[in-house]
């Protein structure tokens, strides 16, 4: 009688089997997934605080340049918050006093203040021999060389804050620890180490991006499966979707959605990769919610399929990121831009009460002349100069 073991496990190993070759016989496609600002609030504007060293401010100029890159945020000119430090006499020296935060908040505007301080940015060298032995085919002989190496390190170390200037409220905070090396190699002596400044790049471009997803929104791109059979249009839909057509390849994605409802005469694997199909193009094409049942009901034709696990996973995982994108979005702060807050009630003896401010003309005058100073930009200018020509 033949054992019964190992037929029980080479039944058990076939679904498996049958996942793996999927992964490798069909083609990926690239999704993209929206992640919210790590702080979890959407930046409006900022400005740099005065960098403390030279470590310092060169990493908040990296971070500036970035910045306005991405059009996502307004940055305050560097110039113009020197002549806002200067004229309240609020220094320069990179260390932000309470006081001095809410009193820059008072001549800013609605910001964030980014303060960045690299902490520690030590080099270090050093160097080290290795034997390696081969063997020559030609003259049968153990062949015996010294592999030498020339290696630059950095112990690299700073922390940001991001503070609100109008509430003096602590966003957030972050410590960035780095420790990149590169390295040299040669079998003719010890090489020359690499460049101190080729090392210091690889620590500031890290700390980039990490400070950059504390501020900004971020796109990730992921690779899930695309199933192209001859069968119900899907080697055709892949076809539109390699060449970019998203909607001539949702269009045949839906027919062959329609024909596998009609059609019951194929191999049962067909009809949940139909299902699942519609569902990754609904995910490519950004509407994550619309594909979500098309993935779920490919799971529950097919529960065991780890591909269409993998799918309904990173579609749920991108619902809630784009949920926490919206709740950033809707915490932007300061919600409220000073001169647009609602105006005091007039004090019931408005007659006899002090004046509470200066008149129209008056301010209207020290309004002109921030803006000769260049304390305050077109926008901000235009908007109450209106305000004050309302009054009169």
């Amino acid at each position: 009688m033949r054992p019964l073991i190992p037929i029980t496990l080479a039944s058990l190993s076939l679904p498996v089997q049958a996942q793996f070759w999927s992964e490798l016989a069909n083609p990926k496609v690239e999704v993209t997934v929206i992640h919210p600002p790590g702080m979890g609030l959407k930046v409006e504007r900022l400005a740099f605080a005065p960098a403390r060293d030279l470590n310092s401010r060169e990493l908040a100029d990296a971070l500036t340049a970035d910045l306005v890159q991405s059009r996502q945020v307004e940055v305050v000119d560097r110039a113009h918050l020197d002549a806002v430090l200067k004229e309240q006499e609020l220094g320069a020296s990179g260390y932000i006093e309470p006081a001095t935060i809410a009193r820059l908040g008072k001549l800013l505007g609605p910001s964030v203040l980014v303060i960045v301080n690299v902490n520690r940015s030590d080099l270090s060298r050093n160097q080290s021999t290795k034997e390696e032995r081969s063997r020559d085919y030609k003259t049968k002989q153990d062949v015996v060389r010294l592999k030498r190496t020339s290696i630059t390190s950095l112990d690299f170390s700073a922390t940001v804050q991001v503070v609100d200037l109008s509430t003096g409220r602590v966003f957030g905070a972050q410590r960035l620890e780095d420790s990149p090396s590169l390295s040299n190699t040669s079998y003719e002596g010890f090489p020359a180490y690499p460049r101190d400044s080729d090392v210091r790049r690889l620590a500031f471009e890290t700390a980039k991006v990490k400070v950059l997803r504390m501020l900004l929104a971020w796109s990730e791109v992921r690779k899930l499966t695309f199933f192209d059979d001859e069968v119900f249009g899907m080697a055709k839909a892949h076809q539109r979707l390699r060449s970019g057509d998203l909607r001539g390849a949702m269009d045949l994605a839906l027919d062959g959605l329609d024909q596998s409802k009609r059609d019951k005469g194929q191999k049962p694997k067909y009809y949940p990769r139909a299902q699942y199909n519609v569902g990754i193009i609904r995910f490519i094409q950004g509407q994550y919610e619309e594909a979500l049942p098309y993935l779920r009901t490919a799971l529950d034709m097919q529960p065991d399929a780890s591909i269409f696990q993998t799918a309904l996973r990173e579609c749920r995982e991108a619902i809630e990121l784009q949920e926490a994108l919206r709740r950033s979005e809707s915490r932007s702060e300061p919600a409220v831009r000073p001169e647009a807050r609602p105006e005091p009630r007039p004090h019931p003896n408005a007659e006899t009460a002090p004046a509470a401010r200066s008149g129209p003309e008056e301010r209207l005058q020290k309004l002109q002349e921030l803006y000769k100073k260049g304390l305050l930009d077109k926008k901000d200018y235009d908007t109450k100069k209106a305000e004050i020509l309302k009054e009169l």
